[in-house]
């Protein structure tokens, strides 16, 4: 276990439509159970984190809508541990924010940020490659990410472009990319430069300051101030909540990463993935001799291979024949059945939902 100086932020306040119709605004995918076994990718996740470091030392941030979901969900975690965003407003004003608040109780803090919803195996490796990660950014004044290497042109992770330019063991970033066309994914893994992002940050917290308020000082300043000036606690919730609101909305990546010249990056030789899609969630859940991954308590299943089946009702039965590679999702309100491969139109049944009947079914 890593001393008390190291500090984890888990980035538990996403509400990712790509999971719909079961992955909803206000029970987004991080807080549902897809195994049936009680746990949660956000739960999974802080149990994972809890081998590495101290308890009190873990940190959830999350949106205020969320915040009895993740009480509910992380009951070991002290109240004071979960930090709640007033609006969604991306991971950068979010970071920032965490940052200021993790340097009042510890200036001397290294931070780890991992997003509460992947999935990660290998876990030996995985907690080694965090205590090297964090033995880095304690002795360099560097902003660390881990880098995964791609086995095969994955269209739905970003990628992340690594220099021979090396600092202790890690290399120096070129360059980021957001999820890229299936050409370009596949030249980035011929190349052998390109590794997928994990979205797994490390730093320590004066380094990220310092170095968000060379791309961002306008908002670090803000924050400055509220700190330099108010220290009741309860008071300087309420002021920040008020700034916190001005911010446009902002990714970490986008906003910091992608322009700092301190970026470096860590090869995690582990197996991990990012569930933000159908298929992804299929890889990663278990299958029934078929292939099928069935979420329903009760269910007569004939002749079906490789679908997706979710039936939310546990009094419900639900009666499946003759289908493959297919897509069923039934939840209180919404019925969704289409071809597994149909991702790329997801977008376009949350916004035809949206237009046609307002936020009641998205």
């Amino acid at each position: 276990m890593l001393e008390t100086d190291n500090y984890c932020i888990v980035l538990a306040g996403g509400k990712g439509t790509r999971l719909w119709p079961l992955s909803r605004k206000e029970m987004p995918k991080q807080f549902i159970d897809f195994d049936n076994d009680g746990t949660t990718l956000l739960s999974r996740t802080v149990d994972r984190l809890m081998r590495i470091f101290v308890k009190e030392n873990i940190i959830v941030s999350t949106n205020l809508d969320y915040y009895e979901t993740v009480c509910k969900q992380l009951p070991y975690l002290d109240p004071q541990q979960i930090l709640r965003e007033p609006v969604m407003k991306g991971t950068a004003p979010s970071l920032v924010m965490t940052a200021f608040h993790i340097r009042d109780i510890n200036p001397n803090a290294n931070v780890m940020v991992v997003p509460s919803d992947i999935v990660v195996s290998e876990e030996a490796d995985f907690d080694a490659m965090i205590e090297q990660g964090m033995s880095f950014v304690d002795k360099n004044p560097g902003l660390l990410t881990i880098g995964i290497k791609p086995t095969h042109p994955e269209t739905r992770f970003g990628y992340i472009q690594a220099d021979d330019e090396m600092l202790d063991g890690m290399y120096k970033v070129r360059t980021f990319t957001e999820k890229p066309e299936e050409h370009f994914a596949r030249i980035f893994v011929e190349s052998g430069e390109f590794y997928w992002n994990s979205g797994i940050l490390m730093w320590n917290v004066e380094t990220f300051i310092s170095t968000a308020r060379t791309y961002m000082p306008d908002m670090v300043e803000q924050f400055d101030r509220i700190y330099d000036h108010h220290h009741n606690r309860d008071a300087r919730r309420n002021l920040l909540y008020s700034v916190f609101e001005s911010f446009p909305h902002r990714s970490i990546d986008l906003a910091v990463l992608e322009k700092a010249d301190n970026v470096y990056m860590a090869l995690g030789e582990f197996a991990w993935s990012d569930i933000e899609s159908w298929g992804l969630l299929y890889d990663y859940c278990k299958k029934d001799e078929n292939a099928n991954y069935i979420g329903a308590a009760k269910r007569q299943i004939y002749n079906c291979n490789s679908n997706v089946i979710i039936e939310t009702n546990e009094k419900k039965l639900i009666v499946v024949d003759d289908l493959t590679d297919y897509l069923v999702v039934d939840t209180d309100d919404v019925l969704l059945i289409c071809h597994r491969d149909n991702e790329a139109v997801f977008k376009r049944y949350v916004n035809d939902a949206a237009i046609k009947y307002g936020n009641e079914f998205v």
